[in-house]
């Protein structure tokens, strides 16, 4: 069933992804950036909450400093998969993320806030946290990143909301374009507001 429920969130979100694929809609092209070349720090520079990390997120977090620039410009974005940071994600963050300023070595922001929420999570029918329909397109050389999936809204912890959207990152800052629903079919599951 879970190939199955990825299909139809697939065929879903292709329909819905034609607005950053449209010529009428946003494309990466619009929020073009110059991909820096540096000089780029070699070593994280932390706050205190930072700091307050486990030693598995902070070795990862390095590791990304010091890898190549992969968001606008001179950003490092690292998505976590499969629940790896409980500490720094929850134990419904399956999937949240960072961006990392390679220019300053400061972690500067997390992922934008999708359906309510800066830590993403989906599931398959039996509850089983699943990263397979969520995920974020983005680029060196554009300031844009797509988000498309599913969570719960805060609001509605009882209820899987799946969207796509679109949004422009400057200043450090998140700013949403645009955003679409997108249907998931849940079955017969009553969790999921059938």
């Amino acid at each position: 069933m879970k190939a199955s429920k990825f299909l139809i969130f697939s065929l879903c979100f292709i329909s819905t992804f034609s607005f950053a694929n449209d010529t009428n809609g946003p494309q990466f092209s619009d929020y073009a950036t110059k991909i820096s070349t540096g000089p780029f720090v070699q070593k994280l520079d932390l706050t205190g909450e930072q700091l307050q990390s486990t030693q598995k997120w902070k070795s990862f977090m390095q590791k990304e400093l010091v890898a190549p620039v992969n968001f606008a410009g001179h950003y490092r974005v690292y998505i976590s998969n499969n629940g790896q940071f409980l500490k720094e994600c929850g134990n419904d963050g399956w999937a949240c993320g960072w961006i990392i300023d390679k220019l300053t070595g400061h972690i500067v922001s997390t992922l934008p806030t999708f359906n309510g929420n800066t830590k993403y999570h989906s599931t398959t029918d039996n509850g089983t946290p699943s990263p397979d329909a969520f995920d974020a397109t983005y680029y060196p050389n554009s300031t844009m990143m797509l988000i498309y999936g599913e969570n719960n809204p805060p609001e509605e912890s009882d209820k899987i909301k799946c969207a796509n959207s679109l949004y422009d990152f400057k200043n450090n800052i998140f700013n949403k374009i645009m955003s679409t629903e997108c249907d998931i079919d849940h079955g017969d599951d009553p969790a999921y507001g059938s």
